[in-house]
């Protein structure tokens, strides 16, 4: 489940959609429109707590072919008011387990995600120009790309893609499609404008069809989510060099040693359970979901602004963090 954004007559609109397998292949479909505002379909009960409109919640659950509803909060969370997130986003996913890769997993990521895919996961976290051997990088850094259709996937990006600088946008397009591969000199990988310009435009538009036709089965118009690359590359201009700044991060980062420690739990556990009054088999049958659920409700409680204990809010807090992480262990 996923939140798509869509340019509707100049406007943002919103579509809640999911990605599906059907004859073997995993495809996308709409769940519920949302609209221009998703923030529309929080309610507020008070402290920390919020839920979502019944109508919206019933039909999405009915349709959805997995329907989950933390990954449904997890949807709508950037649009949840900003002061609950505050107080809330500390302790979200603090017990998360990072899942270990199948075999087939790995052998999907390795051999049949495209190489497109792979360059743009690989800039957007390390925002370097020369990629390096990608078939060298770990496949966990892809993992997220796993289970979701063409539409979530470049859904996944056009989000990530807002946090690029405009002087980053038309250095990020010619790495991406890999654009340094038509040229010998080295420097193709730093300084993309020292290059034949007119090449690099020919080139890239064929690459832009090349895509369309693989990802879209289109050869009449570009689909509008290979538009919009052709638009960071044209509106925008090369920024001044990348070289100095590559070398200058990789002598730093060759001497890098130091790493902070992990942060310590405020509250041990017993207490923990006593703050949430809990008993030790109460405490087995809890899932995430549910403690939240009490959280929410203490945290209500107890909140300063509620007439509570900033001290015994702090301590609250401390209790939360240390179930979370306990939770499944």
């Amino acid at each position: 489940m996923y939140m798509a954004y869509i340019n509707k007559d100049g406007l943002p609109h919103y579509v809640l959609r999911e990605s599906y397998m059907a004859d073997g292949e995993i495809r996308s479909r709409d769940l519920f429109d949302i609209g221009q505002s998703p923030s529309m379909f929080i309610k507020y009960a008070g402290g920390n707590a919020f839920y979502f409109d019944e109508e919206m919640e019933n039909t999405v659950s009915d349709c959805a072919k997995d329907y989950d509803p933390e990954k449904l909060e997890d949807v709508f969370w950037p649009w949840v008011r900003p002061d609950i997130r505050r107080a809330v986003d500390t302790f979200r996913g603090r017990s998360a387990k990072s899942l270990k890769l199948t075999d087939t997993q790995k052998d999907y990521l390795a051999t049949r995600l495209h190489p497109f895919d792979k360059r743009r996961v690989h800039y957007l976290k390390f925002a370097r120009m020369d990629q390096g051997p990608l078939e060298n990088m770990p496949l966990t850094i892809f993992k997220d790309l796993l289970n979701k259709s063409r539409d979530e996937i470049e859904q996944g990006f056009m989000r990530q893609e807002f946090a690029l600088k405009a002087h980053e946008l038309k250095s990020y397009v010619y790495t991406v499609f890999d654009l340094q591969r038509f040229f010998q000199s080295f420097m193709a990988k730093r300084m993309p404008h020292a290059m034949d310009q007119d090449k690099v435009d020919a080139y890239l538009v064929e690459e832009l069809c090349t895509l369309n036709a693989h990802f879209f089965n289109r050869t009449d118009a570009l689909d509008e989510y290979m538009i919009r690359y052709a638009l960071m590359f044209f509106d925008h201009q090369y920024a001044d060099t990348t070289l100095l700044d590559d070398f200058a991060r990789a002598f730093m980062s060759s001497r890098r040693a130091y790493r902070p420690p992990a942060p310590k739990n405020m509250v041990s556990r017993s207490k923990a359970m006593k703050i949430f009054n809990l008993s030790p088999d109460a405490f087995k049958k809890l899932n995430k979901r549910s403690l939240r659920k009490i959280y929410r409700g203490l945290a209500r409680k107890s909140h300063p602004d509620a007439g509570g204990s900033h001290k015994k809010f702090i301590e609250l807090n401390g209790a939360y963090q240390t179930l979370l992480e306990k939770i499944g262990q």
